[in-house]
């Protein structure tokens, strides 16, 4: 049950937007599509992101998205006895990535002085 939370949650969380999806219609079926788009899309970004060698320049954003995913568990269990904002939630993960991109960038710095 909990596995098929997060997955729930993961979906929320997409770049299709489930809240636009919601907006415009409340038919099962087509917020299924808009999650099956948003899945390809973000799987198509994800390779062309390896293709074009993105994670080599940005070395540390793969930990910081993992960092970022046991965040949002952590706080899918806390949020089981407590309510947690969405905004909150939203803005751990946001943190994440940036400070893995804010650290790539001075890695990759420091190794060009060096």
């Amino acid at each position: 049950m909990s596995f098929i939370y997060l997955e729930i949650l993961d979906a929320s969380f997409s770049f299709d937007g489930v809240i636009g999806a919601f907006a415009i219609t409340q038919d099962v079926v087509i917020i299924m599509l808009g999650l099956t788009i948003g899945a390809m899309f973000v799987r198509s970004l994800t390779v062309f992101l390896v293709r074009q060698g993105t994670l080599d320049e940005y070395v540390f954003l793969e930990h910081g998205a993992h960092y970022a995913i046991g965040a949002l568990a952590g706080i899918m269990l806390v949020s089981m006895k407590h309510e947690i904002p969405e905004v909150f939630t939203g803005l751990v993960g946001a943190i994440f990535i940036g400070l893995s991109v804010a650290s790539s960038i001075s890695y990759k710095n420091k190794q060009a002085t060096v």
